[in-house]
């Protein structure tokens, strides 16, 4: 069955949704508002996504779509990743950002003030575009802005890592 490059996206987005334990694997109808009403139910008809409905003790519920074992046999093949190596200076601010969102003083995050005054702003920027990073605000007592790694950050923190150690075993 040849799957359409719009039901391709849904059910990547099902894949994605499926890891987060917030939603237990389920692309919440919210999420699902971005795509075409036909295009979901033809990979629920498919048998590709199923419809579902969580209820919580308290009283809440969420209505969504998990990807079936079908669906993610459907799923195209991931490309090879052809990232292109980051430069050391960007390097050292996702390793920097990593770091200062570990400390519980910086609330999860690596405060923007901060990162302003440690790193070039198009350097920031840059990673950001590229999805390195990632902004958050926080809502709460006190409002804070600032930065956090993303996975695909996280992913080239890992292989610089391992490529370093690979080097000092070569040397």
């Amino acid at each position: 069955m040849k799957i359409p490059p719009r039901q391709q996206d849904i059910l990547k987005a099902a894949a994605a949704f499926a890891s987060v334990e917030r939603y237990q694997g389920t692309l919440p109808r919210r999420q699902a508002l971005l795509y075409a009403k036909e295009d979901l139910r033809a990979l629920d008809d498919a048998g590709l996504l199923e419809c579902i409905k969580l209820s919580y003790p308290c009283g809440r519920s969420m209505a969504g779509w998990r990807l079936t074992e079908a669906g993610r046999l459907a799923l195209p093949e991931p490309e090879a990743a052809d990232e292109p190596e980051l430069l050391p200076e960007h390097l050292r601010i996702l390793n920097d950002v990593y770091h200062y969102s570990r400390l519980s003083a910086y609330r999860g995050m690596m405060p923007q003030d901060l990162a302003r005054r440690l790193f070039d702003k198009d350097d920031l920027e840059d990673l950001f575009t590229h999805g390195y990073l990632l902004r958050i605000r926080i809502k709460t007592e006190g409002k804070a802005k600032g930065w956090v790694v993303s996975n695909k950050g996280l992913c080239a923190l890992r292989r610089s890592q391992g490529k370093a150690d690979a080097d000092k075993v070569h040397a």
